[in-house]
């Protein structure tokens, strides 16, 4: 077995970032970012406090006499992913004329969960609502109060219809559906508790809780059959707001996208609105700086990769953003909320960290362990070099009383000695180490050796005791590290995007400072402004996608109708 220090590992594509990815059926990207100098003479002053950030300041506007085409509709959507493909076929199934055009070559997707209260696929399988109130309050409480509970509201009261259209649509296209498995680890009355209620779409190549491409593809099609134009390769610009490209007063009439083919300009008009699905703003390393500067050193990617599927560490630049920021938009009142993981092949349920024995690049524990994998990619932030090693011993995979998979709500779980094939594989692939004592095991992962072993006894010592003096975690996961061959692996938290961005309100529009709504100008998924805070708890699981395909399904209706 090679030995990997923990230098290599944070210097190098990192094993539990990329082991993460590969649970997810996300690409793992090598690299990873450094923080931007700041120069050593710097000293903040009023001037430069109040200076705007170049992403805020609006280019020249792009000549009329630039532009090579004009093509009109009641609603031009940009963005082909979830949120703007609902939307899109939500408003020309109500009779409106719909333009959809992409910067990206295809439909666009991550993952595949689907949040729903209730619906026709949960009648199916005999799965009950779960307490609503409760757990989207536990939401609520999670994000400080500090969200805007309109849209909260009009997700909750409009969720199950929209998933249950969307079923219909994946029912008469043959995509297969079901609902994904949730940690079993935590009970109803844990906090931590997950209900049964995210819905994916799954085939032969997508398992379940990946399969968002069948959805969007599926969209896709309907869309075009449906009657409505869809376009790729272009690329939104500006908005026209009063008649001027990147004018702040008016109305938004059209919008003005560039050919990634050959870089010629056409103006799409909406007669009823202009709809941005612009996805994040994760790769773009500035505005991260400004709106969400605690993930900062996890952007690995600064590019616009508008085809890159399933990736971590940066996506999107941001170009809507930016466009209604130009056009005159107010931002979000909250810090904007990342969605940040760790490696999910490391737990023992979907959606949870490994929750034995984890210990920080000094030999030291620091946290109660049993906790979904959201909260301690959070922690990790807070520790040294933003890294810790999971270590745990043979018997772990025989003293649990079950291993789950992450896959459909009742797949089997794994036996003890499936899981334990698993790791044996594992560490052959490089991502786990192993070791047949404990010495040789944290001289490979390269910790400190005398440290690390005086933590692990202080860890069987509590184990034996059943009782967690130190950090609190619950009896039956305090399991002891006695027999070898023992493992360990690295853990780094990972971006998955970065939610938030423009003012909006509970119609989905987005507004100025003041909260005055821009005429013709909405947005949705995860552009949407103040519907999260603090951080993206993957408890309420599909909670994102869920609101893309209930705030799409109403806008395009509304927009049709209006």
């Amino acid at each position: 077995m090679k030995n990997v220090s923990r230098r290599d590992f944070v210097k190098g594509s990192g094993i539990a970032a990329a082991a993460g990815a590969t649970m997810l059926g996300l690409a793992p990207c090598a690299g990873i970012a450094e923080e931007a100098a700041v120069p050593a003479d710097f000293v903040m002053d009023a001037a430069k406090a109040d200076a705007k950030w170049s992403f805020e300041i609006a280019p020249e506007p792009i000549p009329e006499d630039a532009i090579a085409d004009t093509q009109e509709a009641d609603v031009i959507v940009v963005g082909c992913g979830t949120s703007g493909l609902c939307t899109a076929v939500s408003a020309v199934e109500a009779g409106a004329s719909v333009i959809l055009f992409s910067a990206s070559l295809a439909p666009c997707s991550r993952g595949g969960s689907n949040h729903a209260t209730h619906s026709k696929i949960m009648e199916r399988e005999g799965i009950e609502s779960y307490d609503v109130d409760r757990y989207i309050d536990r939401e609520r409480y999670i994000a400080g109060n500090a969200i805007d509970q309109k849209k909260v509201n009009l997700f909750l009261n409009n969720n199950e219809e929209a998933m249950n259209w969307l079923v219909d649509m994946m029912d008469a296209k043959g995509v297969a559906m079901t609902l994904e498995s949730s940690p079993k680890i935590f009970g109803p009355d844990d906090p931590l508790y997950t209900p049964i209620a995210a819905h994916t779409a799954y085939d032969d190549e997508n398992a379940p809780g990946g399969g968002q491409p069948l959805i969007v593809a599926a969209l896709a099609d309907i869309f075009v059959e449906k009657g409505g134009t869809l376009i790729y390769g272009m690329k939104a610009e500006q908005l026209v707001r009063g008649g001027v490209p990147n004018g702040t007063t008016g109305a938004v009439e059209a919008v003005i996208a560039s050919s990634l083919a050959d870089g010629t300009y056409t103006k799409f008009v909406g007669k009823k609105g202009i709809v941005l699905a612009t996805g994040d703003f994760s790769a773009n390393k500035e505005m991260v700086r400004k709106y969400c500067p605690r993930v900062l050193p996890l952007i690995m990617s600064e590019g616009n990769n508008y085809d890159a599927g399933r990736s971590m560490g940066g996506l999107y630049k941001g170009d809507g953003h930016r466009m209604a920021l130009w056009a005159g938009a107010g931002w979000q009142r909250t810090p904007n909320t990342p969605m940040i993981l760790t490696a999910m092949m490391l737990a023992s349920d979907p959606y949870i960290n490994h929750s034995g024995l984890n210990v920080n690049i000094n030999g030291e524990r620091f946290m109660n362990e049993c906790t979904g994998f959201a909260f301690s990619a959070e922690a990790l932030l807070l520790q040294p070099e933003r890294t810790c090693f999971a270590i745990w011993a043979t018997n772990y995979a025989f003293d649990r009383a079950a291993w789950q998979q992450r896959g459909a709500w009742n797949v089997a779980d794994l036996t003890a000695e499936e899981t334990l094939a698993s790791w044996e594989r594992y560490a052959e692939f490089g991502r786990y180490t192993k070791a047949d004592t404990l010495e040789e095991l944290v001289a490979a992962l390269g910790l400190p050796v005398e440290e690390t072993l005086a933590t692990i006894a202080r860890y069987n010592e509590l184990a034996e005791k059943g009782v967690d003096e130190d950090f609190h975690k619950r009896s039956d996961e305090l399991i002891p590290i006695k027999e070898g061959p023992f493992y360990g692996s690295a853990i780094r938290p990972s971006l998955l995007t970065v939610l938030g961005g423009p003012r909006t309100n509970a119609d989905l529009q987005i507004c100025e400072d003041d909260d005055t709504p821009i005429e013709g100008l909405y947005c949705v998924g995860t552009m949407i402004g103040d519907y999260y805070n603090n951080t993206y708890t993957f408890l309420v699981e599909g909670l994102n996608y869920g609101s893309c395909i209930t705030f799409g399904y109403l806008l395009g209706k509304k927009l049709a109708q209006a």
